[in-house]
This record gives structure tokens, C-alpha cells and sequence, in this order.
């Protein structure tokens, strides 16, 4: 009897993630093209060998889907550092399943225009791979996307080398603390987005490229999640060269840039903070967690005020529901702890994108 209940024991362990993660959640992508993906090395002066990854519009007919998370078993190694190696192995064989609709390295699809190209940014300890939906829609419609890990910021940044850089643990319930170290990341990573850029332009411009003359360097744009997004507008207000930024629920620390003498347009799209702001806390005191919020909530009152910055509330939505998470987790026991809104989560993600496509295409 007793080998019977651990063997049913050991069984449920391993059924519960074909319950709680879907293993094909992201639908066929809206736009006229078909996607392609790859690796994308940038360089710091810090890290060289940073690998990003580079969605594209593809006239190539897909044959076969590509892994959610590439290079899974170092990926994951940085991501779940401390966590049973039972439950390690657990979720390696589960989120191994998920597959996206996309083409590795299939052809750039053939244009006599170059195409517009957008960064996107994760927010603090996130990764790239959590706003695949995103990245899918846009390259169908016509842009390159370049989904961006943060060195230290990100919770796993593998170079091209194999190694890992660590993430930079960050405890949130020091009030004082989170408020600097918010105010010193948002920079740092505008700066990576910055560099990032260069990067392009040297594909851009470098004959043998596969990017070559390809780049419509009039349209390179930034969008992020979280601090990502908050990375976004701070380098889109401080970089001549990026044209435009939509900022996807993270806190604004804009007090050094004048936004109405950039002349560009920026796109702040909230989730109800004042329903779902402890969906947005995780692990934080609330205490601490209402002062950061409130200051933050004078920031976007000083701020929306701009002629050139546009304000997007989503009602129904919670901080996450701006990423892929809806669409892998069971809806049941989403609802359950309390993690999204009460939005469809595929619903959200596709008129969320839409509007993002459509303030990317507007004309200055």
C-alpha cells in the first residue's frame, strides 16, 4: 500500500505541469507574414557575446516550430539556481515542450522597403523569451524584433562563450534602497538599448550582413515591460536615433529628460493598479510597496500631461498580464493565486499588440 501511494505520489508530480503549462499556447501569429527567428550577439563593455534574440518577417513557408526557450538546459540553470534538482528536471521536461510559430533561420523575407525595427526590453529579473507573443505579431506585421536580456538584470543572460551572468538578487522591502536602485537601473539598461542600436546599425551597413541595407533606420523603435519599458522611454527621450517608445506598465524616472523638446511620441499603456496592484507586488512588503507605488502615481499625473505622450489604461489587467504568462499557465490556477486580471489572456495580449502596432506605423 505504501509503495502504491508514493508511486501515485511520484505520478501526480510529474502530471501536475501538463495541467498548470500548456504545451502549444501561442496561436498562428495575425500579420501577412510568416516569422523567422535566430540568435542576435550584441556587446557591452562589460559582457561581450550577449545573446539576444531576433524575430523577423519570413516569406518562407514554415515547416516546423521553434523551441520558446533556446539553449533550455543553460537557460534554465541560471534561472532556477537554489531550486530541487527534482523540481529543476520537472520543469525542464515540461517547458521543453512549448513550441512557437516560428522559423529558425529562415530567409528575411524579400521587400524593396527595409524594415522598421523594434527593441524589447523585459523588466527586472524577467527574460526575453516571456514576450514571445509580442515579438511574433510584430515581426509578422512587418517589424524586427530584438528581445534583449540585461546583464545582472535579467534572470539568465547567457553568453556566447556558454557562461551565465549572475542576476543581481535585489531585496524589495527596503523602501529607500528599491527607490535608488530603480532610479540606477532604468539608465543602465536605456544604455544597453543604446547599444544595441549600434549594433544594428552595423549590420545595417556592413556588406556581408544579412541585415544589410535592410534596416529602415528612421523607425527603430523601443517597447518594454516593467522597468523594461520604463528603459524604453528613457532611451527613446535621451537617443536621437530611436524614433519612438511604448512603455507597458513600469515606472517612470523621467525627471532628467524633457519629453516636449524631444518631439517624439511616447505610449504609456497601464494595467489597473489600483485593483490589481498587489498582483504587481510578488513578494514585497505592502507597505513598501503602496510608497513606491504612490510616488510613482505622481510621476504619471506630471507626466501624461505632455502633448506628445499618450496614456492607455487597460482596466482588466494586472502588472503580468502584459507577457506570455496567461497564455502558459492554466487559467484556473492563474485565477486562483491571484497573478492576472480579469481579462481573456489571448483577448489582452492580441488588442494590447494591435495598438502598439498601429502607434508604431502612425506617422510623426
Amino acid at each position: 500500500m505504501i509503495f502504491l501511494l508514493l508511486a501515485c505520489f511520484i505520478i501526480g508530480i510529474f502530471l501536475i505541469p501538463y495541467w498548470l503549462i500548456s504545451a502549444n499556447p501561442l496561436p498562428t501569429p495575425s500579420g501577412q507574414w510568416q516569422v523567422g527567428t535566430s540568435n542576435f550577439i550584441w556587446n557591452l563593455p562589460s559582457h561581450s557575446g550577449i545573446i539576444a534574440k531576433i524575430w523577423y518577417p519570413s516569406s518562407t513557408k514554415q515547416h516546423s516550430h521553434s523551441p520558446y526557450i533556446d539553449n533550455l538546459d543553460r537557460t534554465l540553470s541560471a534561472m532556477t539556481t537554489g531550486l530541487n534538482p527534482l523540481f529543476k528536471f520537472i520543469l525542464k521536461l515540461y517547458l521543453g515542450r512549448i513550441q512557437a510559430p516560428s522559423e529558425i533561420n529562415a530567409t528575411l523575407a524579400q521587400s524593396q522597403d527595409s524594415f522598421p525595427v523594434i527593441l524589447l526590453s523585459p523588466g527586472f529579473g524577467s527574460v526575453n523569451f516571456l514576450h514571445t507573443f509580442y515579438a511574433l505579431e510584430f515581426a509578422s506585421h512587418g517589424f524586427i524584433v530584438i528581445g534583449v536580456n540585461h546583464p545582472g538584470q535579467s534572470s539568465g543572460t547567457l553568453l556566447v562563450d556558454g557562461s551565465q551572468v549572475p542576476f543581481n538578487q535585489v531585496d524589495f522591502n527596503d523602501v529607500d534602497r528599491l527607490e535608488t536602485l530603480i532610479a540606477k537601473t532604468i539608465p543602465q539598461k536605456a544604455n544597453n538599448l543604446s547599444a544595441i542600436v549600434d549594433e544594428i546599425i552595423h549590420l545595417h551597413t556592413t556588406t556581408d550582413s544579412w541585415l544589410y541595407q535592410k534596416i529602415d533606420l528612421t523607425k527603430i523603435f523601443t517597447a518594454g515591460h516593467s522597468t523594461g519599458g520604463s528603459a524604453s522611454f528613457w532611451a527613446c527621450g535621451t537617443d536621437s536615433r530611436i524614433a519612438k517608445s511604448v512603455n507597458l506598465d513600469g515606472f517612470l524616472y523621467m525627471d532628467q529628460i524633457d519629453i516636449a523638446a524631444t518631439g517624439k511620441e511616447f505610449l504609456l499603456m497601464l494595467s489597473n493598479r489600483d485593483k490589481y496592484k498587489y498582483a504587481y507586488q510578488g513578494n514585497r512588503s505592502r507597505n513598501s510597496f503602496d510608497v513606491v507605488m504612490s510616488k510613482d502615481k505622481i510621476r504619471i499625473d506630471q507626466f501624461v500631461c505632455h502633448a506628445n505622450v499618450r496614456e492607455h489604461l487597460v482596466h482588466s489587467a494586472s502588472h503580468f498580464n502584459f507577457m506570455d504568462l496567461p497564455l502558459i499557465l492554466n487559467p484556473v490556477f492563474s485565477k486562483h493565486i491571484g497573478l492576472f486580471g480579469e481579462a481573456d489572456g489571448l483577448d489582452l495580449l492580441l488588442k494590447t499588440s494591435a495598438t502598439i502596432i498601429d502607434f508604431f506605423n502612425e506617422a510623426n
